[in-house]
């Protein structure tokens, strides 16, 4: 018989969501406050490598293959199993020690080529920032795998806070060690162990509380190993494929349109990717409940927190459209300058590319909890090329914005195709689903019907524009923090389909 785990005591959605914003939050106003301390202090070149090291650290962090995602979704699946939670930890900690090696072997190549004489003297010091990254990651990707047991025990207040540790570190340190007198390797050094110790204190809080790494060779097997790799390969696909969603789009821009257009639509990307990771910290929560509900067979469960999830993902996604529309031009003036504040209505469009994305991050743990990662793998790659091949023709007819157009279709058509797959699964008519989502989404759609004719009102008096916007945003934050309290519970056919209980067997 397997031996229960304790009963988990997880973190409430409302408390670990402010901690994490928190952790954004901090991380935005450091970052506008560090880059131009690091810039002076390092000079034009090292500057550019510093800048281009820290967005390479983001893209090597896909080289775990989805290893970790791997490993949250069979524990979660197993939850109450304290005997498969080591089968599945041993397993998925042999294969990220194998691609920790790859990399290691990878460092090791850049570093001959350099002592060896293939490259000159002058690349330096990009060779060793490359070796430092590599090494970096290596030490990462089995590290990460404690991460997935908090997932697993939804304790992201624990996430949270550890992830704030490593903001205020890196914004207190790297200063100080630039003004001692370090240079570029010094801080990235210091970067690199930050960020290895994000991943250690997740291992010392589950040693701490479990008094086990839940790590033990004679567990893991060759079946569980091919399962996990088997499951990776496609949340691989997933995660490369949301790289090319939009955060790569400079360069299309730059080749189709010019360089001089590439400036304007950075800009638009560091908003919507900011706005990107608030959705994600929201949602995330989510995830280790839909697998857990899905591996204990609570199936009319897992796709009703689905339908949460997705209900308060689309709902920030419209108050962030919303928000463009009424302080974008005021924003960019005050950001950027004048120049770009033309720019207002083209990126009030581009946010209509987040409920898309919301859409997305409700339904893959869904599929990746039926087993369903290959579907998740084609529709994210369905996106990217309805993208690619919408891209010339919309050019063509609308320039700069063309570009936007392309990935908001893009995402509104896979988003509908997804709705589409998840009825198929339930086997109910996809408009009785669609339904579903339109009456959870009916609170949000009353709000913003409100804020609007609120801003009408207050416009029509002569209300001073801060005012207005301090009421609207105070407005906007007790709805939000209703719905995330209460989230709308849609008891409707398409649930009980699965089964007559909402929270039952299925």
């Amino acid at each position: 018989m397997p031996l229960p785990l304790p009963m988990v005591k997880h973190n409430s959605y409302t408390s670990s969501t402010l901690i994490r914003l928190l952790a954004i939050g901090l991380n935005a106003v450091g970052a506008l406050l560090l880059l131009p301390f690091v810039l002076n202090a390092l000079g034009t070149n090292d500057f550019g490598i510093w800048a281009m090291a820290t967005s390479i650290t983001g893209y090597l962090m896909l080289l775990d293959f989805g290893i970790a995602l791997a490993c949250t979704r069979y524990l979660s699946m197993h939850s109450e199993d304290k005997q498969q939670w080591r089968r599945t930890f041993s397993s998925a900690f042999l294969l990220s020690l194998g691609l920790a090696a790859v990399l290691v072997g990878l460092a090791i190549v850049v570093q001959l080529s350099l002592y060896g004489g293939l490259l000159p003297a002058t690349y330096q010091p990009i060779p060793d920032v490359i070796t430092l990254l590599l090494v970096e990651v290596a030490l990462s990707i089995p590290l990460r795998l404690y991460q997935s047991i908090l997932r697993a025990e939804v304790r992201y207040v624990e996430i949270g806070l550890f992830e704030i540790v490593r903001i205020v570190l890196r914004l207190v340190g790297i200063p100080l060690l630039l003004w001692a007198g370090g240079g570029l390797m010094t801080i990235l050094v210091y970067a690199s162990v930050i960020n290895v110790l994000f991943f250690a204190l997740m291992l010392g809080s589950v040693y701490w509380r479990e008094r086990s790494t839940y790590l033990d060779w004679q567990a893991w097997d060759v079946q569980h190993l091919r399962e996990l790799l088997g499951f990776s390969q496609y949340a691989a696909v997933t995660q490369v494929a949301e790289f090319f969603k939009y955060r790569t789009d400079n360069l299309l821009v730059g080749v189709l349109l010019g360089v001089s257009a590439v400036a304007p639509y950075a800009i638009m990307v560091v908003i919507i990717d900011m706005l990107t990771q608030i959705l994600m910290r929201f949602q995330s929560y989510w995830d280790t409940i839909i697998m857990r509900h899905a591996g204990e067979q609570r199936l009319a469960s897992a796709l009703d927190t689905t339908l949460t999830s997705l209900q308060i993902g689309v709902s920030l996604a419209l108050l962030a459209t919303f928000n463009t529309w009424l302080l974008g031009a005021q924003f960019l003036t005050l950001w950027v300058g004048d120049t770009y504040a033309a720019l207002s209505t083209s990126l009030t469009l581009f946010t209509l590319i987040l409920p898309g994305l919301a859409v997305q991050l409700a339904t893959s743990p869904y599929f990746n909890a039926l087993g369903r990662q290959r579907t998740n793998a084609t529709l994210a790659l369905l996106e990217i090329a309805l993208k690619l091949g919408l891209l010339l023709p919309l050019i063509n007819g609308f320039d700069a914005d063309g570009v936007i157009f392309a990935g908001v279709v893009a995402a509104m058509v896979t988003a509908l195709l997804r709705l589409w797959v998840i009825a198929g699964i339930v086997r109910c008519k996809f408009g009785h689903l669609v339904q579903v989502v339109i009456c959870k989404l009916l609170p949000v759609i009353g709000l913003l019907g409100v804020l609007w004719g609120l801003r009408w009102m207050l416009e029509s008096v002569g209300t001073p524009l801060l005012l207005t916007v301090a009421m609207i945003l105070c407005l906007q934050v007790l709805g939000l923090l209703f719905l995330i309290r209460k989230p709308i519970k849609t008891h409707h056919r398409v649930v009980s389909a699965i089964c007559p209980r909402l929270h039952g067997g299925g």
